[in-house]
């Protein structure tokens, strides 16, 4: 405060200065501050400035509230208090974040003073209450409330898909049937099995060894080798299916039945097949030795032609072959005689 006159003093509140600091009284209160001026003559006047402080704020509402992952359901409002939050049985804890409308007052989630929080949550299948509390900066609060509801574990104990290579399920695949037959070959020593659930969440094992996809040895030839394929769900029923592998007996190799020839004569088409019984697949021949001139014998087996010559007889051997390579062999002759 200055005086008009430069010979006046001024006190402030009692004091003589020209310039001081007031303290104020509590928010919501008056202050009120004396200015007096005395002239040189001695006359005083008094000057009052009162000194209003506002009152603290009331404003106890969230300007925000987000859970991650969400959503809120309801739709956030700072009017509405309660909210809940559905989560999938894979999310182990949420991320709160709350801001209040009056920067001011103050945020607290679960009794911790911040605006933003990870939170653990309970079990599967479980609910977990969250406090989100805002104090105005007058004292007023006001309490949120989220409720997360983590999804159970899933019961789905069902194969997406069931393969056997090689081989074909018999049955064809479908998830409600748990039983099949494959049938392979007798050279079949083993085959790949591969199962696929369809809860991701789910475990598979082969055999009592956790995997999705497996290589199982097969018995001997002329057996059976069952192979069990265990289905877990997160919840942990399981389905077992059963797949039965029938490899095949082994085939005989093959064995050639014609143990002699008839004779021939010259200038005398001659014609005689060969024959064998067992084996695998198509049978091929062949020979060693000489045939008498003018025949020869095909891969079937077919000796065939017109003799030129007489002679004695001619040895020889055949032998046949099957497609796995199996084998046998025959001493055999024809003798070619000069017409009658």
């Amino acid at each position: 405060a200055r005086a008009q006159d430069n010979g006046a003093s001024v006190s402030i509140n009692g004091q003589p200065t020209t310039s001081q600091s007031v303290a104020l009284g509590a928010p919501g209160s008056n202050t009120p501050i004396q200015v007096e001026v005395t002239a040189p003559n001695g006359n005083q006047k008094t000057y009052v400035v009162n000194v209003n402080r506002a009152a603290l704020g009331g404003n106890n509402n969230l300007q925000s509230l987000t859970v991650s992952p969400g959503p809120l359901v309801p739709a956030f409002a700072a009017g509405t208090t309660s909210y809940t939050v559905d989560v999938a049985n894979s999310v182990t804890n949420v991320t709160v974040t709350a801001r209040a409308q009056d920067a001011g007052a103050t945020v607290s989630i679960n009794n911790q003073t911040t605006t933003s929080l990870s939170i653990p949550l309970g079990a599967a299948g479980s609910n977990t209450p969250i406090q989100v509390e805002v104090t105005a900066p007058n004292g007023n609060q006001k309490t949120y409330v989220v409720n997360v509801n983590r999804a159970a574990l899933g019961g789905n104990n069902n194969l997406q898909s069931l393969t056997v290579s090689p081989g074909s399920l018999a049955p064809p695949f479908t998830a409600n049937q748990r039983r099949y037959t494959v049938n392979v070959d007798s050279t079949v020593a083993s085959v790949l099995v591969t199962a696929q659930p369809q809860d991701a969440g789910a475990v598979v094992s082969i055999n009592d060894q956790t995997t999705t996809s497996l290589s199982v040895p097969l018995g001997a030839a002329g057996t059976n080798t069952q192979i069990d394929i265990d289905v877990t769900a997160p919840n942990g029923s399981q389905k077992t299916y059963t797949v039965v592998v029938n490899r095949a007996a082994p085939i005989p190799p093959p064995t050639i039945t014609t143990t002699s020839l008839p004779n021939g004569n010259v200038n005398t088409f001659y014609s005689q097949q060969l024959q064998a019984t067992g084996g695998s697949g198509n049978l091929i021949w062949t020979f060693t030795g000489s045939l008498p001139d003018g025949l020869s014998m095909d891969a079937a087996g077919l000796i065939s032609g017109t003799p030129t010559t007489a002679g004695g007889a001619s040895p020889f051997t055949v032998q046949v072959t099957d497609a796995l390579q199996q084998s046998d062999t025959q001493d055999l002759s024809i003798e070619i005689f000069n017409a009658p």
